[in-house]
């Protein structure tokens, strides 16, 4: 029988103390496994340094939209070298804020720097998880998540997905986190509720009723 994993990744650590502290509650009480990471900005490296080693921490790069070819190959190394001086180790994992990552020139650029390192890449489908394998990449075998969607996650819907799950790995985008103490966004009440579904005693219920084993890193 085919195991099924569920790695449940909090997008934006690093972006807002409150939005940080949500995230690291949904860890420790939570079924996130896994957070995505900005390396530049006021709360980037404290959240970074301080994030618990048992959560598994990528890089949420940061790239202008229509970036490409050697300019977007400087960035990415740039981040990932910042990444590794405030962290002391590599990122678990590279996606994009607002999936920047999937744009093609940013995905070729950011597959001829991560291939060789072996680090994972958030694919958000079948066809862009095969480019990715296909480049010497690491991808999961399925996504879940739409920010879209305000919010993505109740506790319900979450549940479902856990029960719902295909064999192998699947990442599980979330947006935990308190509303936001500095920063100014109109995705905040949205994170609130996503933070409730990720420490509902049901969801994680669910997974363990549904055999889904929970992780933070790709298995080799």
């Amino acid at each position: 029988m085919t195991l099924r994993r569920a790695m449940v990744v909090a997008d934006d650590l690093g972006y807002d103390p409150a939005i940080d502290a949500g995230i690291l509650e949904a860890h420790r009480g939570g079924v996130v496994t896994a957070a995505s990471a900005f390396v530049d900005g006021p709360f980037a490296e404290a959240a970074l340094a301080g994030a618990p080693r048992s959560l598994a921490v990528g890089l949420h790069l940061r790239l202008a939209s229509g970036s490409g070819g050697a300019e977007a190959e400087e960035e990415i190394l740039r981040q990932l070298r910042r990444f590794a001086e405030i962290r002391g180790a590599p990122p678990s994992h590279v996606d994009g804020h607002r999936h920047v990552h999937a744009e093609p020139a940013v995905l070729a650029a950011l597959l001829r720097v991560t291939a060789p390192r072996r680090l994972r890449i958030r694919a958000l489908d079948p066809a862009m998880r095969d480019r990715i394998r296909a480049a010497g990449g690491r991808a999961c075998d399925g996504f879940l998540g739409d920010a879209d969607l305000r919010p993505c996650w109740t506790p319900e819907r979450l549940a479902a997905a856990a029960r719902a799950l295909e064999p192998g790995t699947t990442e599980v985008m979330i947006h935990p986190g308190h509303a936001p103490s500095h920063v100014v966004t109109g995705f905040g009440p949205e994170r609130e509720a996503e933070l409730a579904a990720a420490i509902d005693p049901r969801v994680r219920e669910a997974f363990r009723e549904a055999g889904v084993s929970l992780c933070g890193v790709l298995p080799e």
